[in-house]
């Protein structure tokens, strides 16, 4: 069975997977290679024609919990614990099986399910109360997902090691893309043998981000590390000009490489007028009057993910300024552009604040350039804006915002704490739309602080 090729007499299990088929997995044309992610992957796995089982219990189990969850169907969510159960028994039997060598499609397979599991576990998890809201409360560096993800480090690593004997393939690239998000969360660096990300088939302005993320990864544990010397008294100030010196390097070559960016991804920015202010989605979903629009969410999705990559940058560069001094004058001179490396923090806080709504369609623009409201009654009044007048995210645009969210969500450095708190509501917002029980924990004390 393929992707697309449901079992009819699984009555639960085919309306859980049609359900979520068409509502989670939609991939839009023209999506710029660094935002790809799950849909992308599930759309590959289908285009091959493969089959396997253990995606296809994965499958089942992550669409009988999103289906759970969005539709309040307590048997959904009983049937996908025990998919999830059978699933992994059946991948603890393949795995013994497989050897160290496994082919492309047998990689494939594995990697998909694996992110798929950690999927689940994600959908499942519940803020202050671990799976399903039961038990102790826990902080997300111990949850289960993790455990899947170095599963997937491990079989990486395994074709690495063996002399890569067959090019990286799309799920192999997206998932080397998916551990190394989960290594800033978990303040971890980057393996050696992970980080050339042309290797695992990056290309163009897709393996540019890549080398930046990576750097940046490496330079946020760098700078932890750095602090947790400070607090040992064991300072290295070489260490510190260094790591300067790289975050100066890094910043730069962030802004080369959104200069890159086609002109037809460029985005116009709006300012709504006062008959918009008062509006309950407005309050809901705009941080401020100034809106941007793009040609589609795709090209919305990438500029995210620059405006999150420049806070995260700017907050480790504010974090390396509280650091001791010393007599060096590149530090002296760093001091002295604190306020500065705030400012620009702001600013791309305040551009990501403006660029969310169109990602998730909350407004549109016609074709007079004007932004209209779409009333929810059926007499029209005109304004000017046009916000989707149902109130429900679409949950495949949700999944375009949900990683720059995680990272300004997560930024505590130089960022103004009620806007912290407003990119923390929109990111618990997405956890809802997706299911993804694991994103609500960003209002309690368990969310990670980069």
């Amino acid at each position: 069975m393929t992707v697309l090729r449901v079992q009819p007499e699984l009555n639960l299990h085919t309306l859980a997977l049609t359900y979520y088929l068409h509502h989670h997995t939609k991939t839009l044309p023209n999506l710029p290679t660094p935002s790809h992610g799950l849909s992308e992957c599930l759309s590959s796995w289908n285009l091959s024609g493969h089959s396997n089982q253990m995606v296809d219990l994965a499958l089942s189990t992550i669409a009988l919990a999103v289906y759970s969850r969005a539709q309040r169907h307590p048997p959904a969510a009983t049937e996908a614990s025990s998919t999830y159960h059978k699933l992994l028994r059946l991948s603890q039997t393949r795995f013994a099986r497989m050897g160290s060598k496994p082919d492309a499609q047998a990689m494939d397979a594995c990697l998909l399910a694996i992110f798929l599991m950690g999927r689940y576990e994600g959908i499942i998890h519940r803020p202050g109360g671990g799976r399903g809201g039961e038990g102790k409360k826990k902080s997300l560096s111990s949850l289960p997902i993790w455990c899947h993800h170095n599963g997937a480090m491990a079989m990486l690593k395994m074709w690495h090691h063996n002399g890569r004997p067959y090019a990286a393939t799309f799920i192999m690239r997206e998932t080397r893309k998916g551990l190394i998000r989960s290594s800033l969360l978990r303040n971890l660096p980057v393996p050696s043998w992970m980080r050339d990300g042309a290797g695992f088939g990056e290309r163009d302005l897709a393996l540019g981000y890549d080398r930046i993320f990576v750097r940046t990864v490496d330079l946020h544990y760098a700078s932890m590390s750095l602090a947790r010397q400070k607090k040992n008294n064991q300072y290295n100030p070489l260490l510190f000009e260094k790591l300067n010196n790289e975050l100066h390097a890094l910043s730069t070559a962030l802004q080369d490489w959104v200069s890159k960016f086609p002109a037809t991804w460029s985005y116009r920015p709006h300012t709504l007028n006062d008959n918009i202010i008062d509006n309950a989605l407005y309050q809901k979903y705009f941080y401020s009057r100034t809106v941007y629009s793009y040609p589609n969410p795709g090209y919305a999705a990438v500029w995210n993910q620059y405006f999150a990559m420049g806070m995260l940058v700017s907050s480790i560069r504010l974090r390396m300024l509280n650091q001791p001094v010393t007599t060096t004058s590149i530090h002296n001179d760093e001091q002295q552009r604190e306020e500065a490396h705030t400012a620009q923090l702001q600013t791309m806080a305040n551009n990501l604040a403006s660029s969310l709504p169109f990602c998730l369609e909350r407004f549109k623009v016609d074709n007079n350039n004007h932004l209209e409201l779409l009333p929810t009654h059926k007499t029209r009044t005109p304004t000017d804006l046009n916000t989707n007048g149902n109130d429900t995210i679409k949950p495949y645009l949700a999944v375009l915002a949900v990683w720059p969210l995680t990272i300004a969500s997560s930024i505590k450095e130089g960022l103004d704490p009620q806007q912290r708190l407003w990119f923390r509501s929109q990111l618990a917002t997405l956890g809802r739309a997706t299911g993804e029980g694991v994103l609500e924990s960003v209002e309690t004390d368990e969310w990670p602080i980069l």
